[in-house]
């Protein structure tokens, strides 16, 4: 299991949709257990599940081609065995 943390630039849910539409997009919907509006809220980020270190590149990629660095950075991949 590979965790993601993405930083969500003023905890805006709407680019924090943006981020959970490419996770389940690459890895389905297990990828954004836990990934409410309240932890976003309480947060600012967003902490998502990928199977695999490829789909967490995958994922990383797509962030980067797909929203502004300004909106949504990737913060921390953490590799979980």
């Amino acid at each position: 299991m590979v965790d993601v943390k993405v930083l969500i630039v003023g905890k805006d849910r709407r680019v924090g949709a943006m981020v959970k539409a490419l996770a389940v997009e690459v890895a389905g919907f297990t990828a954004v257990t836990g990934a409410t509006l309240g932890f976003l809220s309480e947060n600012g980020f967003y902490l998502l599940h990928f199977p695999s270190l490829s789909h967490a590149e995958d994922f990383d990629k797509s962030v980067s081609k797909y929203l502004p660095e300004m909106l949504a950075t990737i913060t921390g991949v953490e590799i979980l065995n």
